[in-house]
């Protein structure tokens, strides 16, 4: 074992020993005597204080109390860094000659170089989302719109009948999003070669999945995680995981609420759910839609409903709701002590709320009733950014102190050069402003949303595991779902799908500097890990020997350069097929 050691005098007889030995990791040791007083993470240390009027040394951890040592007990303090062997079997300058034949595209269909946040995902589709927070991360769960082509493979206009997916993503900064992948909800119907061998837990009843809405709730001391989804307009139906992004199991083997369902035989179209847990446990089921001829500015075709206990019964007959040019689109909110039912009204020419926004009404009880209040969010798609009008979906929800409002757009599908009637929705958001005291949400305007997006909360630490498929901005990425159903476990890779492609992450923050990349790799090429940008040949950290094809291997490599502070951090793959599952520095 090689050592190096250095000792420095720091007055009053302290002896400061600088001891550099080959180890997995980097650490700081304070002795006494032959004996180790303290040991610490050199990256969870924020700052060691002597003062020559003190007694005491204080070690100083990061967003954590000092511990504090005598100065007349310590003997030493050793200073430990790693030598790190790379587990590449090239020289750095035989990969980077390699990947400098690479193509690499400077920007992806969400700007990179505008550091755009909107929409949410740059490498797949998203509708009708709806978000939920647990420990302090943000849930967003959207119907999985994608393309379906046709026979002669131009693709379908204004289909949603082959979504039987629910994709799920999460974050908690609000610029890089983890993708927990397409979900298998539906089976019924379900093509032979979608996800045979692992979908065996879905709901084997249900044609579709659409508009889904997700609650939890302390069950025998374990948090349990209800999906709601629309069986297309004809019923909602309940699943339930031990995690907030699945796997999902089928617990009732039928819909919730269907044509039998007492008081909604008469709702045109039963679909669009909302769930909401109060505060004192009781949890609430809003849904419904559709406009019944000469009904249009009164339609009555939305519903609430208190569920049981359990989160997968309903206790009682639902009970109507009259939102004024109701179409669809329920969402729930409890804001100053009152009850707030938001909707998307209908298509028919009015004033109030007019055509295709969120309005909302007020109540003091769950259950209603509800009076009117008014609009206060403007079709989205009327905004130049956001690729054309249709639709209208929303939720509202609070995090880290703000309020957000969630809605998608056609701006990825406009970026993607794609024209016509296909239904490719994206997932977006923007703050929105609420009167918190008088339960009021101040109107937006399409206007006032952008492709920007919100601000990041906070940076990124990436000295903690990060899944691969964490991202901010994209090009030619995907991701791929497995699910262990004995082990309930779901895994996801992110992978190239072209040379040259490459997932960014936004505001990493490195601290006083990195000395060495970890990470679980397959498929075959090169990986480029550096700062700046995807295309840059001067801020590269290390190139990555990919494993071959098939293969998957753990990685270990030292920093070719040392980075500190804020950066952007990307990883650009050099063949298709090359994939990432997660990563760490040291």
């Amino acid at each position: 074992m090689n050592v190096m050691k250095k000792s420095i005098i720091l007055g009053a007889g302290l002896l400061v020993s600088l001891v550099a030995v080959a180890q997995e990791s980097s650490s700081i040791s304070v002795w006494n005597g032959d004996s180790v007083a303290g040991s610490y993470n050199l990256y969870n240390i924020d700052s060691l204080t002597f003062h020559k009027d003190a007694e005491t040394m204080k070690v100083w951890a990061i967003d954590a109390e000092a511990d504090e040592y005598s100065q007349k007990e310590i003997d030493s303090i050793t200073l430990f860094t790693p030598v790190v062997n790379s587990t590449n079997v090239r020289s750095y300058e035989e990969l980077s000659a390699e990947f400098a034949k690479v193509t690499v595209p400077a920007d992806g269909y969400k700007s990179r170089a505008k550091g755009n946040l909107n929409p949410l995902m740059s490498h797949a589709f998203g509708a009708d989302p709806f978000a939920m927070v647990y420990e302090d991360r943000i849930y967003v769960y959207m119907s999985d719109d994608h393309k379906t082509y046709n026979a002669d493979g131009t693709l379908k206009e204004g289909d949603y009948s082959d979504i039987r997916n629910i994709r799920i993503i999460s974050s908690d900064d609000l610029a890089n999003w983890t993708d927990h992948g397409a979900q298998p909800i539906a089976g019924k119907s379900r093509p032979s070669d979608e996800h045979p061998k692992w979908a065996s837990n879905n709901a084997k009843w249900a044609n579709n999945s659409w508009a889904p809405a997700a609650a939890y709730k302390i069950i025998n001391g374990k948090p349990k995680f209800f999906l709601y989804f629309a069986d297309n307009g004809s019923g909602i139906g309940v699943m339930t995981s031990n995690t907030p992004y699945g796997p999902w199991t089928d617990p009732i083997k039928k819909q919730l609420i269907s044509r039998n369902t007492p008081n909604c035989s008469n709702v045109e179209w039963l679909f669009d759910p909302a769930v909401f847990v109060d505060d004192d446990g009781s949890a609430y089921l809003y849904f419904g839609g559709g406009v019944p001829s000469g009904k249009e500015s009164d339609p009555g075709t939305a519903r609430v409903v208190k569920l049981g206990d359990d989160m997968i019964s309903i206790v009682g007959t639902p009970v109507a709701i009259n939102p004024p040019y109701l179409f669809e689109d329920s969402g729930i909110n409890k804001i100053g002590g009152k009850y707030l039912y938001s909707y998307c009204s209908n298509w028919t020419s009015n004033s109030n709320p007019g055509v295709a926004k969120i309005a909302y009404m007020k109540s003091d009880n769950p259950l209603g009733p509800f009076e009117y209040v008014g609009a206060f969010f403007d079709n989205p798609g009327d905004a130049a950014w956001a690729g054309g009008g249709g639709n209208n979906h929303h939720a509202v929800c609070e995090f880290q102190g703000k309020y957000y409002i969630f809605y998608h757009t056609r701006a990825l599908k406009s970026a993607m050069g794609i024209s016509g009637g296909a239904e490719l929705r994206s997932a977006c958001m923007t703050e929105l402003k609420v009167d918190t005291v008088n339960a009021k949400f101040n109107y937006l305007r399409a206007a006032d949303t952008n492709a920007k997006g919100v601000k990041q909360i906070k940076n990124l630490d990436p000295y903690r595991k990060t899944e691969g498929e964490t991202m901010a901005w994209t090009n030619n990425i995907q991701t791929d779902l497995s699910i262990n159903n004995i082990r309930k476990t779901c895994t996801i890779n992110a992978y190239s799908t072209a040379p040259g492609a490459w997932i960014g992450v936004s505001n990493v923050d490195f601290k006083n500097g990195a000395e060495y990349f970890t990470a679980r790799v397959s498929g075959k090429g090169i990986l480029k890990v550096c700062t700046s940008n995807p295309t840059t040949s001067s801020y590269i950290l290390c190139y990555v020997e990919l494993p071959g094809e098939g293969k998957e291997a753990d990685v270990k490599i030292p920093l070719k350069s040392i980075t500190t502070g804020v950066k952007k951090l990307y990883f650009v793959f050099s063949e298709e097929g090359g994939a990432i599952d997660y990563w760490q520095f040291y």
